[in-house]
């Protein structure tokens, strides 16, 4: 077993039955359209986590079979596919959605069909142990990315004149209500607020109404590249440099290339991974390392998306294959269980500890911000200067 997968499990494989029957994995991403450079690399990475587990044998001597479909981010799609994988495929789990607005109308069809699903959206309202006690998270919650921007901003930079510019896509507005409640636990409101239509082809205006506003900061949270980049870009056209703290997938590669100008991206932060952090010498955690290591041939071409990206996807089959592997089923219950009560378990993209209450398990403390300028070759970042 290699270094990377044995600390990520922590369990022995088990050999491979030449007549076993395969474990069904549905998964769905939308592998094109607006979410595709974050969704491909989640996919990849997931891949690679398959890849990995079949190379040690699979799961209970059987091989994992994966069955993909592109929701193209149409939340329609991603119903149809999820009826179709779950009651037509019958497979033993499902994967995805790998955005928010795509998982909302899943989570019931997945727990009509009595199926475990982990699921890729960030937004908080999709975890519900008593509702859907059969879905678990793959990633940290957007309100752990919210708290840590919002108290960096406000305790760590003093600032409280903030700007606040989401796009109109339903996880824009669960981010826009979100913020303002915790801005409000602060005794602040926004000095200017607007969640602009998603294709809005240019924000200049807002970006002149917050200004105007009087406003020190913006937080900026959309998980579109192209709505990112255009704000960025009209902050950048304007030549006010007042600091941006945004949803982190403006640290992607993909949001850099649509600038007008690199500088643009200065004094742009993120809530980004300690596991994606990089030390004084420029070196990523050894976990990190050592995936990157393994698939350093293949993942090239979808670094665009950051790394953290693609060890999110990696930790759904690895998530999965802890629960199998303690229960010694693919009984969706029996493997819901037993990934409660699995104490913490050490991926490359961070801890998980999950527990009968909590089906997100990703701590707090594994996020710091990140200065989005900043991204290293093998995908790290340094933390955000205070």
């Amino acid at each position: 077993m290699t270094g990377c997968l044995a600390a990520a499990s922590g369990l022995i494989p088990s050999m491979v039955s030449a007549d076993s029957k395969p474990i069904r994995v549905g998964m769905i991403a939308s592998l094109t359209g607006a979410f595709a450079t974050n969704a491909q690399a989640v996919n990849f990475g997931f891949q690679c986590g398959i890849d990995d587990l079949n190379a040690q044998g699979g799961l209970l001597g059987r091989r994992l079979e994966v069955t993909t479909r592109d929701s193209a981010a149409d939340p329609s799609k991603a119903v149809n596919f999820a009826k179709e994988l779950l009651f037509n495929e019958r497979v033993d789990v499902i994967c995805g959605p790998t955005n928010s607005g795509e998982v909302l109308p899943t989570l019931g069809i997945a727990a009509s069909a009595k199926t475990l699903q982990i699921v890729s959206g960030s937004v908080d309202e999709l975890i519900d142990p008593r509702k859907y006690p059969l879905a678990f998270r793959c990633l940290s919650a957007a309100s752990q990315w919210y708290t840590v921007s919002i108290k960096f901003n406000i305790e760590t930079q003093n600032r409280r004149k903030i700007a606040l510019i989401t796009d109109n896509s339903s996880y824009g507005v669960f981010a826009r209500q979100r913020i303002t409640r915790l801005l409000e636990s602060y005794h602040i409101n926004p000095v200017y607020a607007v969640s602009a239509d998603i294709s809005k082809p240019d924000m200049t205006d807002d970006i002149l109404r917050s200004r105007s506003a009087g406003a020190d900061s913006i937080e900026l949270w959309s998980n579109s590249s192209g709505f990112l980049a255009r704000t960025i870009n009209a902050r950048g056209e304007q030549q006010w440099n007042v600091p941006i703290y945004a949803q982190p997938s403006a640290i992607q590669s993909q949001v850099a290339q649509l600038l007008r100008k690199k500088e643009y991206l200065a004094n742009v932060y993120c809530a980004g991974y300690r596991n994606s952090v990089l030390d004084e010498k420029g070196n990523l955690p050894p976990l990190t390392q050592a995936f990157l290591d393994r698939h350093r041939n293949k993942i090239g071409p979808f670094m665009a998306a950051g790394i953290y990206a693609v060890l999110q996807g990696y930790n759904i089959p690895l998530i999965y294959a802890a629960g199998v592997r303690k229960c010694g089923s693919v009984d969706s219950t029996l493997i819901a269980k037993a990934i409660e009560t699995l104490g913490t378990i050490n991926l490359p993209y961070g801890p998980f500890h999950f527990t009968a209450t909590d089906h997100t398990g990703f701590p707090d403390a594994g996020l710091v911000m990140v200065a989005a300028d900043s991204l290293h070759p093998n995908g790290g970042f340094k933390p955000a200067a205070l």
